[in-house]
């Protein structure tokens, strides 16, 4: 499943809340039916991915923009510590912003858009 827009994403909430209600009501979530379950997995899921790309967590990235950064390095045949050089980082500067250890900067925001050409709305996003 995947989940589209936020109209979707709250849908999707209201219902995990709904069977995560029901899985206490029952005195455990191992107690909800077969189908719950999937759904409740299916569902939690969903909301993990959509959550990441679209709500990320204070100080990491979206998945949309590290999608968008590995996809430039691919396209440009690079290597990730060719890519760091070019943009003046440190290979494991550049490793920890993919892997969410380190906070976007604004010079390395620009970086990703003129050196690499993450386009400005994915960045900026």
């Amino acid at each position: 499943m995947t989940i589209r827009n936020e109209r979707e994403y709250k849908t999707c909430e209201a219902r995990v809340e709904r069977l995560m209600e029901r899985g206490t009501e029952l005195g455990d979530m191992e107690l909800l039916s077969p189908e719950e379950k999937t759904e409740f997995t299916m569902l939690s899921e969903a909301l993990d991915e959509y959550g990441r790309a679209y709500h990320p967590l204070p100080g990491r990235m979206s998945t949309l923009l590290t999608d968008a950064i590995l996809n430039q390095v691919k396209e440009r045949n690079l290597k990730q510590k060719d890519a760091a050089r070019m943009m003046g980082i440190s290979a494991s500067t550049f490793s920890d912003l993919l892997h969410g250890r380190r906070p976007l900067s604004f010079d390395i925001a620009r970086s990703l858009h003129k050196v690499l050409g993450v386009p400005a709305d994915v960045v900026l996003a």
